[in-house]
């Protein structure tokens, strides 16, 4: 049995940086720069798929001596990577209506942004509307702040802004109003298979493969 969990001894803030295993305890760098520095990794083509399983778990797993552990330990890999990315990849803002329809808020769908491609927006509204300054967060700050502030950015915020812009129905406007907005999308425009939607899509392959590996 493998979960996440939190440990009021070990990090008061409450906030999930370890799981079980089999009775034993593990850290897990949730920094919210490590877990984007694995969403890039996914898009990655410079690495073979077995070195991406690699890298992935020395970022998440920081304690050198439990590599050697995880490296003999395929059941391991597989069940900690399952928990990691139901952990990451959670939606609080998704619930369902009573008869098992899944039911979304108003908050940015991720077929409308790309961690990667946004990064500089993204950065901007942080600081925009928080005033915190993402480069000197790393390593710092959690994944759950991360997701909960990235969730609170308002609508005038610049990433918001370009979201609004890409989620516009043209058919809707008219004459001069149209083209810019058509103008405007086309210069925000996601690249292919870059959008969040496309990178959690990369969830499943990766399992598969770290699962083959595994096998193999």
């Amino acid at each position: 049995m493998l979960t996440l969990t939190r440990s009021e001894q070990s990090n008061p803030t409450g906030l999930n940086s370890e799981f079980e295993y089999r009775g034993e305890i593990f850290h897990i760098n949730l920094a919210y720069d490590t877990v984007l520095s694995f969403y890039k990794l996914l898009d990655d083509k410079c690495f073979s798929d077995e070195e991406k399983v690699s890298i992935a778990f020395r970022m998440f797993f920081d304690d050198p001596t439990i590599h050697r552990y995880i490296d003999k330990n395929d059941d391991l890999k597989i069940r900690a990577f399952q928990e990691i990315s139901r952990y990451i990849n959670e939606d609080p803002y998704i619930h369902y209506d009573g008869q098992d329809q899944e039911v979304e808020s108003n908050v940015a769908s991720p077929k409308y942004y790309s961690f990667q491609q946004d990064a500089e927006a993204i950065y901007s509204s942080f600081y925009q509307q928080y005033g915190i300054d993402l480069l000197y967060q790393k390593q710092k700050m959690h994944w759950d702040q991360f997701k909960a502030l990235f969730a609170g950015l308002g609508p005038d915020t610049y990433f918001m802004r370009i979201v609004r812009i890409r989620q516009e129905d043209i058919s809707k406007l008219e004459g001069k109003a149209q083209q810019e907005m058509i103008e405007a999308q086309q210069h925000y425009a996601l690249e292919d298979n870059q959008s969040q939607e496309a990178v959690q899509d990369q969830f499943a392959d990766f399992g598969n493969m770290l699962m083959a590996i595994a096998k193999s």
